[in-house]
């Protein structure tokens, strides 16, 4: 109860508007490999990914820009929009050209949601609680993520895949609904002007976020890898939900997430960011050499608990660093780095993994290679000194 009244009630309605809208836009993701194979588009499978991650980097820059100017509640409804629309599309597409059109269109909504998020969760919380805020708007955005995975598939199998792009859409309209309901916070807030749409070089970056740029990158190679080939994998281990490893992933993050922002607050980000990625790269490790659902499920439990201790000390040590009136563009420049990693390790481990099974534990190893490799980064002396 303390918890929650730790908190303003602006804070928990955004949790739980990040949770609705991270359900619309991930419970597709398990059967557009389906849709995209029965309109003729089967060789192209491994571009679903990356090509959502791609548009949603594109336009991490703007959401940054805009979310500093125009409002953070703006730029979250922007995304709702996106998702609500692009699930309904799917429903209408004939071919595999119109298919990626609209799943890049669908890319918008990554690109734009989270960063406005980020930075509103951090204008209403108390400083001395950033990590732990961060934690809890994590594990709000991984509950969404588990019911999205979950309900994706049996919609689909139950219902018929219409039928669950019809859901998706209704929960990305639920979540605009509650998005304008928050009140915004931005002491300076402009009103629209398309001359906002152009970027000055340096509105494309914040360098000051460098480090953890690259820690999220190495570290996100693992997630992209997994979003591209986790549903043949657990086909292959005869596991009959294509959500299972997901949703085991991100119910055991869920504690975690929450007690890495408090331990981030009080032992510093570094610690936190060098467990995770140690973690995670052992989870990877124990994937490459599975065979059966024993080692599937201890994998699964180790990538929830790695991403749980990275994300909101990430997250937390990006706001940490930024300046003031340049959240925003922080925030989105730490997107930018984990749409690379995702595009890089979706694209990478599909192309790899080409329909052969053989090619799995290869495109595992290396997830884990770069995830050990984050770890090194983080301990370099240099970099101490910045964290």
């Amino acid at each position: 109860m303390n918890l929650f009244k730790a908190y303003p009630i602006q804070f928990w309605k955004l949790c739980f508007a990040c949770l609705i809208f991270f359900s619309s836009f991930t419970m597709v993701i398990p059967d557009l490999p389906m849709l995209l194979n029965t309109i003729g588009g089967k060789e192209y499978n491994w571009l679903i990914i990356p090509t959502f991650a791609s548009i949603a980097l594109i336009s991490r820059p703007y959401s940054g820009k805009l979310s500093d100017h125009i409002g953070r509640v703006k730029v979250m409804c922007i995304g709702a929009i996106v998702t609500t629309l692009a699930c309904f599309f799917y429903i209408f597409i004939p071919v595999a050209l119109l298919f990626f059109f609209n799943r890049g269109f669908h890319g918008i909504c990554a690109g734009f949601t989270p960063t406005g998020f980020t930075a509103y969760a951090d204008d209403v919380v108390p400083l001395e609680k950033r990590g732990e805020a961060m934690g809890i708007v994590g594990i709000c955005n991984n509950i969404g993520n588990a019911i999205g995975w979950v309900i994706g598939s049996k919609c689909t199998s139950v219902f018929g895949i219409n039928t669950m792009f019809q859901i998706a859409s209704l929960l990305g309209f639920i979540s605009l609904l509650m998005f304008m309901t928050l009140k915004e916070h931005i002491v300076v807030q402009q009103k629209f002007k398309w001359s906002m749409l152009k970027l000055k070089r340096n509105e494309l970056f914040e360098w000051k976020v460098l480090v953890p740029g690259i820690v999220l990158l190495l570290t996100a190679f693992s997630s992209g890898g997994i979003l591209a080939l986790i549903a043949d994998f657990t086909y292959h281990v005869g596991i009959g939900n294509k959500g299972a490893y997901m949703a085991i992933y991100i119910v055991s993050s869920l504690v975690v997430r929450f007690l890495a922002g408090r331990w981030s607050d009080r032992y510093g980000r570094k610690k936190i960011a060098l467990y995770g990625s140690l973690t995670l790269a052992i989870s990877m490790l124990v994937l490459a050499f599975t065979g059966g659902t024993y080692l599937y499920i201890i994998s699964s439990v180790l990538f929830g608990v790695g991403f749980g201790l990275l994300s909101p000390s990430l997250f937390a040590w990006t706001v940490d660093l930024s300046e003031e009136g340049k959240k925003g563009k922080a925030v989105g420049t730490l997107f930018i780095f984990l749409e690379i990693g995702i595009i890089l390790g979706s694209s990478v481990c599909g192309l790899l993994y080409n329909n052969e099974v053989q090619n799995f534990k290869m495109a595992f190893i290396i997830c884990a290679v770069l995830a050990f490799a984050a770890s090194f980064f983080v301990l370099e002396k240099r970099v101490q000194k910045q964290i």
